[in-house]
């Protein structure tokens, strides 16, 4: 998810590489069990849920996060190509439930932790120090973070993808960002989340072509913090993605919780971009060194970023939104998929099409994608008018 940055935004605190952390896991119970009871809380309006979800500050927590994806794909991580490790990546999270502990003491500490039999895996920021771990491999990703980089309110100054801003709380205050007069806004029945008394935000759009029939946001009675995101397909009425807490504490960690080092015997290798934390394969490609081999402790210079850098392409605004993301490989893992896809042509451009439950995209031949949570029509019109 791209993030726009805008201000009062305190409660997001960001999260290393959280959208790729995740193991499969089984299926959690974020809400409470059947017979418990309906918590009782003051009534609220829809606008002043929206102004409590939006002004809420939590500046610490830990806890235990899962995500469940139903949109009809089948498990990335069992197509070729995958290439072993922990299967943590970006693209495994588009099927099936996934885990991950969560500890956060401020924008800039930050640790995710998955766990798999005989295998763990971490992501961790320390200032600016970011680290990835998989116990599997034993391979170690390490990348700095500038000191002259823009904080979490500052507009920014770069494209380079930026791992750090994915929690449920910061997913949800994105869905938040879409409330205009093309958003109805609803509050449903209290529930209860994660232990904790929450009201219920229901977002549902106004426009035809979106694939999203609604989304909840169930916000924590106490502090504010959206604990949990539901989301619903229009095509089907189901839930096909849901984000939340499982369990959640807002004690602040120790400090020790975000120390890291190598292991011995582990591969380290140093990455010029923090995107690297969530593909391992991007690590592959920069120069390593084995921990503890170096005595000397000699530098090692990061290679220089070959990516585009070129900032995706937005069309439309709201839940029409349309992206089209710069010319750039396409995960082995996706490949997979695209053989099967069938083929679109639309105006001068071609290429493939994958359509989900709330996604659709088309791989265009010449390099570029063009994803948005709309109708294939939609989407192959907007293509049309592309040069």
């Amino acid at each position: 998810m791209i993030l726009s940055k805008r201000p009062n935004r305190r409660w997001a605190v960001p999260a290393v590489a959280l959208l790729g952390v995740f193991g499969v896991g089984t299926v959690p119970t974020l809400i409470s069990s059947a017979g418990a009871s309906i918590p009782d809380l003051p009534a609220l309006t829809p606008a002043e849920l929206l102004a409590k979800a939006r002004t809420a500050q939590v500046p610490a927590l830990s806890g235990t996060v899962s995500l469940t994806s139903n949109l009809g794909l089948p498990s990335l991580g069992s197509l070729a190509g995958f290439g072993g490790g922990s299967a943590n990546t970006v693209t495994s999270l588009l099927a099936g439930t996934h885990s991950a502990q969560v500890w956060i003491n401020g924008p800039d500490h930050v640790r995710i932790a998955t766990s798999a039999p005989l295998a763990e895996t971490n992501w961790i920021r320390n200032g600016a120090d970011l680290w990835s771990y998989d116990s599997a491999t034993q391979r170690v990703i390490h990348a700095t973070i500038a000191a002259d980089r823009p904080t979490p309110d500052a507009t920014p100054t770069t494209s380079a993808p930026d791992p750090a801003h994915e929690t449920p709380a910061e997913f949800a205050k994105e869905l938040l960002d879409e409330v205009t007069p093309s958003t109805s806004v609803t509050v449903d029945a209290n529930r209860s989340v994660a232990g904790r008394a929450a009201y219920q935000l229901v977002l549902t759009p106004k426009v035809d072509v979106s694939t999203v029939k609604s989304v909840t946001i169930a916000v924590d009675a106490a502090t504010g913090l959206p604990l949990d995101v539901t989301v619903r397909a229009a095509s089907t009425g189901d839930v096909a993605l849901e984000f939340g807490f499982s369990d959640v504490s807002f004690d602040a960690p120790s400090s020790s919780t975000f120390a890291f080092t190598p292991p011995p015997g582990s591969t380290v290798k140093e990455a010029s971009n923090p995107s690297a934390l969530l593909d391992p394969a991007q690590g592959d490609a920069r120069r390593h060194r084995r921990s503890g081999a170096d005595a000397t402790g000699s530098a090692i210079t990061p290679p220089t970023d070959t990516g585009t850098g070129a900032a995706p392409q937005i069309i439309g605004h709201d839940w029409s939104a349309i992206t089209v993301i710069a010319k750039g490989n396409v995960p082995a893992q996706v490949n997979g998929l695209l053989t099967a896809a069938p083929r679109v042509t639309a105006g001068i451009l071609s290429g493939r099409l994958l359509s989900t439950s709330l996604l659709t995209a088309v791989f265009l031949d010449d390099g570029r994608v063009v994803i948005g949570a709309v109708t294939p029509a939609a989407l192959e019109s907007a293509i049309a008018a592309l040069p």
